[in-house]
This record gives structure tokens, sequence and C-alpha cells, in this order.
């Protein structure tokens, strides 16, 4: 196979021919190519581009890849990862900066994507994070799923994060007749029932024995996420009595939502305190909480987390779904709470309205960054990819506008663990997000750093290495980190920088790719600040990710026992000292 690594260049590279390519990060294999007349490669398709198109001058590289057939179809693109630098060796200061994807792709797994060879095409093709959903399968069927994810991203030298999601109170209803659907037609009057019965076309079971008294006359009742609506007239001990407002198919065990309507159980179930329980033992990086409502299901939670907590370094993180009425109204204290929220997208518009949630999806994301938490932007991103090859316009526009708003990753869900392009939905994900982040960052001011004084040294340490590197006009910045924090509070700038970690936390390693912008990279521990500095430059150097006598900026969040700690320094490889 014929790898092209794509940088972007300072300087005409003597070695190279100068042609413009779109994507800066992508690597395509040759099947995609097609030699120009300087024996270099370009893109048959919409990646190529006119010179200076996003204001950038890109170079490519070809060199062969001696582990792969020479005939080998895999998937085009290792994202993030393999890049390869193209200095011509007469010029040693002309550096190249890569421009790796900043928002990151968490995919769920299932029975798509269950073999080894499956999640190693999904890593090349761009994955960062995957995602557990407890509300299927087995904990040992997710366990093997874990393990196998971690094994295939060991295998390639790719660090990934892993996430389980709770299940939560999913209300539903019951079996039907010989389990097949009933139609239920507009006008009819349909009962739900506590009551142990066989479903039928007038009547069908549930799994909530508080319903009747959680609903009264007027009350919307949704089934299968919203595509049948009931409008509940009267109630009794067992029995909720509704007329139809938009009819249907209904098929067993689709769910119930009741739009604004309080409902009297907790957001953690007896089940989900197992699989917490579970997901602690499997050492998940981030748990997931369904069914938020208030900060007190998030800091009930997070407690948990932490009295479960075994790692040295560090915790798993919480994620607070924002699906609910109630948390859009209670946002500011939840945000809070948590650690990182998800735009819970399917529930979200069932429970309010499907015209709203890019409102709510924007603000969500904005007041998320604005406080240092980070942002998941979920459901439908790429639904037609399930049993299609190619996405919808629709679908490649809400994936570019989810990136464009400040989502730290965007997450396919069926698409990846029951569709039948898993692999192609990631390669497409990264593209999408590629064409995205080729416009420049002037059509997005962050938010951060038009916020006043805050008084707390992240902020600090975060701005100066912002505007260090605009100074010294360099696009990367090296954070030593221990626990992942420093970098997470960069990430929320939102700056453009390329942001690389620097960690002795195999665990915050893993944690990190999730996040917006960061590149992860575990380090072996150091004694003294002199060498932890050349033991961080030689990382970066070994990653082909910064080259000699380049200017970076290197900034250091709490480092036990160096006097590292809470700096920011101007750093030009090679160099014996730092200058300060």
């Amino acid at each position: 196979m014929t790898i092209l690594y794509v940088t972007k260049s300072v300087t005409p590279c003597n070695s190279t021919c100068g042609e413009s390519l779109w994507s800066a990060d992508r690597v395509f294999d040759r099947a995609r190519l097609t030699p120009n007349s300087h024996g270099c490669y370009q893109s048959r398709n919409q990646w190529k581009q006119e010179p200076n198109r996003a204001g950038m001058t890109l170079n490519c590289h070809v060199e062969k890849d001696s582990t792969s057939d020479g005939d080998s179809n895999v998937a085009p693109a290792l994202a993030n990862r393999r890049t390869k630098c193209c200095n011509s060796p007469s010029s040693p200061h002309s550096a190249k900066i890569f421009l790796m994807r900043k928002a990151k792709i968490l995919a769920t797994l299932g029975p798509a994507c269950d073999k080894r060879e499956t999640i190693e095409a999904m890593l090349r093709a761009g994955l960062n994070a995957v995602r557990i959903n407890m509300s299927h399968g087995t904990q040992d069927e997710h366990e093997t799923r874990i393990r196998t994810a971690r094994e295939a991203a060991a295998s390639l030298g790719i660090p990934l994060a892993v996430l389980v999601d709770l299940s939560g109170p999913k209300i539903r209803t019951k079996g039907l007749k010989d389990g097949k659907g009933v139609s239920l037609r507009e006008g009819e009057t349909f009962t739900i029932t506590t009551r142990d019965v066989e479903g039928t076309s007038e009547i069908v079971g549930t799994n909530f024995n508080e319903l009747p008294h959680s609903v009264g006359p007027g009350s919307r009742v949704l089934l299968d996420d919203g595509a049948i609506e009931l409008t509940v007239e009267s109630t009794t001990e067992t029995d909720v009595v509704t007329r139809v407002v938009t009819g249907g198919t209904l098929l067993e065990r689709k769910g119930i939502n009741l739009p604004h309507t309080p409902l009297p159980i907790p957001s953690l179930t007896d089940k989900d305190r197992v699989d917490l329980d579970w997901a602690m033992k499997q050492n998940a990086d981030y748990i997931a909480l369904s069914f938020v409502r208030t900060a007190a299901d998030c800091k009930e939670v997070k407690d948990l987390i932490k009295q479960l907590n075994t790692r040295h370094l560090g915790r798993a993180l919480l994620v607070a779904k924002i699906e609910k009425a109630e948390a859009i109204e209670n946002l500011d204290e939840i945000i809070q709470e948590t650690d990182g929220v998800m735009v819970a997208r399917g529930d979200l518009g069932v429970e309010t309205s499907v015209e709203l949630v890019p409102v709510y999806q924007k603000r969500i994301i904005e007041q998320a960054v604005a406080n240092d938490r980070f942002v998941i932007t979920a459901t439908q991103m790429l639904q037609s990819m399930i049993d299609a090859p190619t996405p919808t316009r629709a679908e490649a526009s809400d994936v570019a506008n989810a990136v464009w708003d400040g989502s730290d990753a965007v997450m396919l869900s069926a698409e990846t663990a029951s569709g039948k392009y898993p692999v192609e939905s990631i390669a497409t994900m990264a593209r999408i997000i590629d064409a995205a982040e080729s416009i420049k960052s002037e059509y997005h001011v962050p938010i951060k750093m038009s916020l006043p004084p805050s008084g707390r040294t992240s902020q600090a340490l975060s701005k100066a290495a912002v505007h260090a590197a605009r100074e010294v006009k360099t696009e990367k910045v090296a954070v030593f980190t221990e626990s992942g924090l420093m970098a997470r509070r960069l990430s929320a700038f939102r700056s453009g920088l390329q942001t690389f970690a620097l960690t002795t936390s195999e665990d915050a390693c893993r944690q990190l790719a999730l996040i917006w912008g960061v590149h992860p990279f575990f380090h072996e521990n150091a004694g003294s600040t002199s060498l932890i500095l050349k033991i961080g430059e030689k990382t970066l150097l070994d990653a082909a990710v910064v080259s000699h006598g380049e200017t970076l900026i290197m900034m250091a969040g709490r480092l036990s026992g160096l006097g590292l700690s809470s700096s920011v320094i101007v750093w030009s490889i090679g160099e014996e000292v730092a200058r300060r």
C-alpha cells in the first residue's frame, strides 16, 4: 500500500511537489489516489482543492508501507496517527505544522463491530472512543467488547477512551399478543395499564406502576420515540385511558415518554448501580448518566464514582445526558456539578419539541465549554448509514454544525452498533469533520476568551499559553499533565492550537483521547525538570509531530515534586535549556 502523508508548510519544501490538497491530516491509500506529473499523488475525489482555499499551502510526501500488501484496499484514513514530517534535509528549520483533527469520534459498540479486525479498521478510519450501551446486551458481552477494543487500539498504538452509558429508568410498554405489532388509529381509545394483560390494539401493559398517578386528563403520552401520540382522558388506580392523536403501528416493549410531566422515579436505578460497579471494575474512562433532571442526580453518581475509584491519578468522568425538559430548566446547576454533558437529541426532541433541539444544542454546548466541561453531541448524526454506504446531505451538514458549535466529540449509535457500514460511517464522519475544520477560526470566536477573569490558576495558565503561542507564531502547545485536567482546561479555550498532552498516566492518556484538540502521549516518569523536558521532547520527536529547531509553547499543571508545575514556557526543540 502506498501511503500519502499530508502536511501544512510555512515555506516550500524541496522534497515535495507543493500539490495543494483539502485535508491536512488524512492518510490516503493508493486506491483513492492517482500520481501527478511530479510522481506524487493527489486525490481523485472531493479532497482536491485549489491552492490556499483555506488559507494554507499543503505539501505531500509519498512512501511505501512495508507492512501492507501493494494491492490492499484498506480504510483510507489513519486519522491523527502515523504522521510523518517531510522536511527537506537542507532546510531543517522549515518545520511542518500537522493539522490534526480536533473534534473526536465516539462510536457505539455492538454486534456489527464485534470482530477485532473491524475495530482496527474503525480505529484506522478515525475512531477515538467507544460507547458501551448498557440498555442492550449483557455485562459479559460488553466486557468482551471492551477487551477487544482495547487490544485493537494497543496493537495500533492509538489511545482509545471507553464510555459506559447507564440505562436509566426507561418506561416501556409490555408484550403484545403473539408478539405481533398492533395498529392504533387516530380518534380511537387506547388504554395503558399496570395490570398483567396481553397487548392488543385496545390495551397494553407498562412496566411503570406509577403511571396512573403521574398523569392526568390532558397529559401527552408519546410512544416509540414520538411516532405515536396519545392524550390522556381519564385514569383509575391501574389504567390510563387515552385518545389516539397520531396513530401508527405499535410493536412490543416500546418506550413511553411523558413530556413536561415530573416523574417520581430516580435517575439511578438498581440496575444502574450494579452496572456502575461493573463499569468501574472495567476501568471505564467515562460514565454517562441517563434521565438527568437536577444537579442532585449528578452529585449522587459522582460521589459513587469517587467511592469506587481505584486510579492513582484522576477518576472516571461523569457525563450528564441532557434529554429531559427539566434538565434544560436546571442546565446551569447540572453543568456545575458534572464533568461533561451529552446532547442526547433523540429523547430531547421527544421530551421538548423537535424544532427546539438545534437551539438547545447550541445553548448546551456554549454553556458547557464556557464552564470547562466537555460536550458530546449524539443521536441520528449519520442515521441513513445504518443501511446505506453514504449519508444524506442534511446529515453531513448536521455533523459539520455540531463541530462548528464546539462539540468535543460527535457520536454514532446504531450506525456502528448494528448498521451495515460501521467502518464507512467512521470514515465518513472523519471526512466531514476535516472539511468543517478547514474553515478559519474567525467564523467562531471562542467564548472563553471573552469571559471576565475567574481568579483560577488553570485559567491564567491557559490564557497565557494561547497568547504566547500567538506572539511566537506557533500553532502547537505541549502540556505536561498527570491527571489530564490541565489539558482539558486548555481545550475549553477552543484556541485552535494543536495540543499535545504528555502524561505518565496510561489512564489519563486514554481518557484524553475524547477531548477536543488534544492528542495524548504517554511517557515514562522523570525525577527532575530538565529530564522531563528532554523525555517530553523525545516523545514528540519520535511521534514526528515536531521537528528540531521548532518553537512551541510548553505548559504544565500540578506535577508532583517538580519545579515545572504551574508554568508556561517558550520551548525550542533541541535547546539545552528552555527559554523563559
